[in-house]
């Protein structure tokens, strides 16, 4: 319902005021009530009316002096004086006050009085719609690209060009009944009342960030500046405010933040996971001289297989712990992968949380996978898809732990796969949406760790993905997720290399690594298929041993002190017999660019090596 105008009744008789109340407020008018000239400055001083209707005689002042007092505050509103005791004289009197349009006399004729008011509001319009038209420059205004608007001190929006109602999504009949609460986000509200404040108190706001709501929901993020127009006697016309769209930059720069702050933390991790790859790559280095020394010990062996397999497994968290930093693609294990199966397989792997568990508590979950529609297959590794599913999973569990619904949609456009993983839960501040994948952040201490959704963000950007989070506190959160289609080949997925039997022996091999340890390990393995081996703890004195003396292979580590590996490549490839050469390294994720360094190697290995893959690509060398 449209307001046609506010009304003020100011009367000691209570009764006449609230029965003028209710018949106003039937035609579709505001109406607020005072019984005294006391209560009816109060009103005036925290409100903006359009008319008041003032009793000319009450206790604590005469209606004269009143709207003496009102016309102070409100120089724009209007009065009609009501009276039980008409006199000609004191009519003359009354209207002869600025602002006074009338004088009515009791009991009042209700049809009169609605008819005086409708006359006064279309005045008022119309006064109020020349002069707006007068300063919009519409033929300025309707051909520009940013969003332009108009606004009244009450929040009324009363114009937008073209540029805004395109953004925005609403048309003229929308705009008739918006105000400006209706645009801006909840998140937006209060740093617009202060700038409201502010304008209409006479200062120019020249730049501003504000969240808008489009007619469908989506948010946009804009900046611009806003000022005020004032009339003759100083009171404020209407806001004016020139707005551009900056919801795009806004993501990329925040694209960009949390890039940067990964490539910090990676920067760090990857110093950790080369000293973790050479602690395991001992533990399995002895693990398999000792398989190789009790082969027939049955029990030993057994136990040894469980120490290998929990290296393995360390070696996985370390690589695990590089790839959720690592922003580029990683192309390695990649399969076609069916969204619709993935999301499935993961509904399946949380069931033990969401259903027996939460039975068990009294608690119910729905999985509403209803919309869950196919979709064209994505590339990438099913195992990190699955991981990216179960952490929304969990985190949307962990929203709503008296019990909730998860809801599942699968969708395609331009190209791209869209999956929509929505919540009933808690939901989020908008502080806490900004630092949902920051590695570490989390808001369930002790328990959390603040790693689940970090990762989440790390697999979904080197799969060449995006993520969207929307969330209103009290009412949930929505992740969207987005994947390219695939469109062309893909690598499968590695498989472990099978035990070996050197086919060739008696070469003569140098070893360099700067932990004695691993030269140890690698010079008793290799010693027992009957090479003969060198074992060197730093780059200089290998170089000077390449240089005097011959040899068929060496293997290199890449990171050491004093003499980098990359020099001491360098050197034996400038050998005049050059020997074959195999980097062994505890920087997994330094593989690629070390490929990429136009270094001339036979092959590389990863720590912690299996001695199988070492005599693999011995035995490829040389064939």
């Amino acid at each position: 319902m449209e307001i046609k105008a506010n009304i003020l009744v100011v009367d000691d008789n209570e009764e006449l005021s609230d029965g003028i109340k209710e018949f106003l407020e039937h035609e579709e008018y505001a109406v607020e009530c005072a019984n005294c000239g006391k209560d009816a400055i109060a009103l005036v001083q925290d409100n903006k009316y359009d008319v008041a209707l003032v009793d000319i005689e009450m206790p604590d002042m005469s209606g004269s002096e009143l709207v003496k007092k009102l016309s102070s505050i409100s120089s724009s509103m209007e009065f009609i004086h009501i009276t039980a005791y008409a006199s000609l004289d004191s009519a003359i009197d009354a209207v002869k006050q600025n602002n006074v349009i009338s004088y009515e006399t009791k009991p009042i004729d209700m049809e009169r009085l609605l008819s005086l008011l409708g006359q006064i509001t279309k005045r008022r319009r119309a006064e109020e719609e020349l002069e707006e038209g007068e300063v919009r420059y519409k033929d300025l205004f309707e051909n520009v690209n940013d969003l332009i608007q108009c606004i009244t001190p009450e929040g009324r929006v009363v114009y937008v060009n073209n540029a805004w109602k395109e953004t925005l999504g609403y048309n003229e009949e929308d705009i008739a009944r918006l105000i400006l609460f209706d645009i801006v986000h909840p998140d937006s509200h209060a740093h617009c009342m202060d700038m409201f404040k502010r304008v209409t108190s006479g200062e120019k706001v020249k730049s501003i960030e504000v969240i808008f709501i489009t007619k469908d929901g989506r948010k946009i993020v804009v900046e611009g500046s806003v000022n005020c127009r004032f009339n003759a006697e100083g009171k404020p016309v209407s806001t004016r405010g020139i707005f551009r769209d900056i919801t795009d930059r806004k993501k990329m720069e925040e694209a960009l933040l949390q890039s940067e702050k990964l490539k910090s933390i990676g920067t760090i991790t990857a110093g950790i996971s080369h000293e973790f790859n050479n602690i395991l790559a001992i533990i399995s280095g002895n693990v398999q001289l000792m398989e190789k020394t009790y082969k027939d010990h049955v029990e030993l062996i057994d136990t040894l297989r469980t120490i290998k397999k929990a290296t393995n497994d360390g070696a996985e968290i370390s690589s695990k712990m590089l790839r959720f930093t690592k922003s580029s693609q990683d192309t390695t294990e990649l399969v076609s992968c069916d969204i619709r199966d993935l999301i499935k397989q993961s509904i399946d792997f949380t069931m033990p949380r969401w259903k027996n568990m939460a039975q068990a508590n009294g608690i119910s979950y729905h999985m509403d996978s209803k919309d869950i529609r196919e979709v064209p297959e994505v590339y990438g590794n099913q195992t990190e898809y699955r991981e990216i599913f179960i952490n929304i999973i969990n985190n949307a569990l962990d929203a709503m732990p008296d019990g909730g619904r998860i809801i599942f949609s699968t969708w395609n456009k331009d190209g791209a796969v869209f999956i929509s993983i929505s919540d009933t839960g808690k939901g989020m501040t908008e502080d806490v949406k900004k630092k949902i994948f920051d590695p570490f952040f989390t808001t369930r201490r002790p328990e959390g760790t603040g790693l689940g959704l970090s990762i989440t963000y790390g697999i979904i950007i080197r799969h060449g993905g995006e993520i969207a989070v929307e969330s209103k506190v009290g009412e949930g959160s929505t992740f969207t997720l987005q994947f390219p289609i695939a469109t062309g080949a893909c690598s499968t997925k590695e498989i472990s290399v099978p035990e070996q039997e050197t086919k060739r022996d008696g070469l003569k091999i140098l070893v360099i690594d700067d932990e004695s340890e691993i030269c140890d390990i690698l010079e008793k393995l290799l010693s027992s298929d009957g090479h003969m081996v060198k074992a060197v703890n730093n780059g200089a004195e290998a170089i000077i041993l390449a240089k005097n003396s011959s040899y068929d292979l060496v293997l290199c580590d890449m990171v050491m002190p004093e003499v980098f590996g990359y020099d001491v490549i360098k050197a034996l490839n400038e050998l005049e017999r050059r020997p074959k050469i195999g980097i062994i390294t505890g920087w997994g994720d330094k593989l690629k660019p070390i490929e990429d360094m136009a270094l001339k190697v036979d092959f590389i290995i990863k720590k912690p090596f299996s001695f199988s893959e070492i005599v693999k690509h011995i035995n490829n060398t040389f064939k």
